[in-house]
């Protein structure tokens, strides 16, 4: 008996409405699940975060969600947008624009650096200096690409997490300055069981 086709199935994978659920509208518009690994390859994704002046201040010792872990709603991803269980954000470019509040901000402690990290962990993916950045008396802007070779981390600190920003360093880093930076970050992500 052959097998039934039903109108809207994707012949090549075997994809259809019934299979794919809340997924087949994106599926229809990209043949992408969201920009989530499928056939084992993995899209850019892209998210757009402005940091107050108060978020940068604090940025130290209080991070900032930029992506929400797979399947948790939050930061304005609707849950049938987010990737489910068992997918791995992986952080490929970062770009901050500055834009000049009035006052540059004064650089303090060692070795400060934005850094994108998953949420809760310490490890640097993506890093970037402050300096020449938010101490300046103009609108600045700087980018930073992935490393070619990133940290070796278990799964544990690593799949199903969120990525966010913070100001790693030692206190204190930022002080009396206004103005904004707008991150703009482009990460993948990867189904674990296809890795």
């Amino acid at each position: 008996m052959p097998t039934p086709v039903f109108p809207f199935q994707n012949q090549t994978l075997g994809l259809s409405p019934e299979i794919l659920g809340p997924y087949w509208d994106q599926y229809q518009f990209s043949e992408s699940v969201n920009g989530t690994a499928l056939m084992g390859i993995a899209t850019d994704c892209a998210v757009v975060y402005q940091l107050t002046t108060a978020q940068l201040l604090a940025l130290n010792a209080t991070a900032v969600q930029l992506v929400a872990p797979p399947v948790v709603p939050g930061g304005g991803i609707p849950t049938y947008l987010a990737p489910p269980a068992g997918y791995l954000y992986v952080p490929t470019t970062m770009t901050l624009a500055y834009k000049f509040g009035g006052t540059a901000f004064t650089i303090g402690g060692t070795t400060p650096v934005f850094q994108i990290e998953y949420t809760g962990k310490a490890v640097s993916l993506l890093s970037m200096t402050p300096t020449g950045l938010v101490d300046q008396a103009v609108n600045t802007l700087a980018t930073n690409f992935a490393a070619a070779t990133g940290p070796v981390l278990a799964n544990t600190n690593c799949a199903n997490l969120g990525l966010e920003i913070k100001l790693g360093g030692t206190a204190p880093l930022l002080t009396l300055g206004t103005g904004t930076v707008l991150v703009s970050l482009i990460y993948n992500t990867y189904a674990l069981q296809l890795l």
